[in-house]
Order: structure tokens, then C-alpha cells, then sequence
């Protein structure tokens, strides 16, 4: 009897162990799974930040570009944002390029003309207008 009692203690001391090791390697992979998982999460909230902020700097370069292309006398409006990907942002032109400038990080794009004057006003419309030798922001 004496024997079989210190085999069952011998199993049942292997069974925990190996239950422990199992749950140690399933909580480790879990750990894992949610790190990589915030990860991802993160970059894409990255991505889509980016995202608007391009939409945003597109649209102003088109608005600009239009405006220049068809040439003296045309107008066009341009709304922007009070906070763009829930930053406060400001646009710039300069030569021939806009500026947006978003939490410290510049993003810029070309534009056709360097003839631009005027100041964006965020939060309200912009009235972009062509007099002949420049695009002007009303």
C-alpha cells in the first residue's frame, strides 16, 4: 500500500507540474497576443491620423491649383476645420508649396503656382481667388 500511495503522489505531483507549465505557456502566448494586438492597433490609428491630415492638405492643394488653372477672375471656397485628427494644425504657403504643420510634424505638398497671398483662416471658409498674377486667400 505504501507503494502505491507515493506513485499516486508522484502522478499527482506531475499532473500539476504539467498543468502549470501548460498554463504558463497559453498565459505567455496571451501576453503576446495582446502586445502584438496594441501594436497593430496603434499603427493603424497612426495610419488613419495620417490619413486625414493628407486628405486635408490635398484638398487645399487642389482648391489652390484650380484656382490658378482657370485662370483671372475664378473663385472657389475651401472650408477647413477647427482640428484636423483631433490636433490643432495650421497651413502655410510658401513658394510653391503648402505647409501644414500638425503637433510639430510638417507635411507638405506642391503646388503649380508661388503667387499665392493671404493667410487660411481655420475654422471657416476660405475664398481662394485668381486676380490675374496670383491666387488670393479671402
Amino acid at each position: 500500500m505504501q507503494a502505491t500511495t507515493s506513485t499516486y503522489r508522484k502522478h499527482k505531483a506531475q499532473s500539476a507540474f504539467e498543468f502549470i507549465f501548460i498554463f504558463g505557456i497559453f498565459l505567455s502566448a496571451l501576453v503576446v497576443g495582446m502586445w502584438v494586438s496594441s501594436t497593430k492597433t496603434a499603427e493603424i490609428s497612426e495610419y488613419n491620423r495620417n490619413l486625414l491630415i493628407d486628405d486635408l492638405l490635398l484638398k487645399v492643394t487642389e482648391k489652390i491649383n484650380t484656382a490658378w488653372i482657370e485662370g483671372e477672375g475664378f473663385s472657389t471656397n475651401v472650408t477647413l476645420p477647427v482640428r484636423v485628427a483631433n490636433s490643432d494644425y495650421e497651413i502655410n504657403v510658401t513658394s510653391n508649396f503648402v505647409i501644414m504643420t500638425v503637433s510639430g510634424n510638417h507635411y507638405i505638398r506642391g503646388i503649380i503656382t508661388e503667387n499665392v497671398t493671404g493667410n487660411f483662416t481655420i475654422g471657416g471658409v476660405n475664398t481662394l481667388r485668381n486676380t490675374g498674377n496670383a491666387v488670393e486667400i479671402v
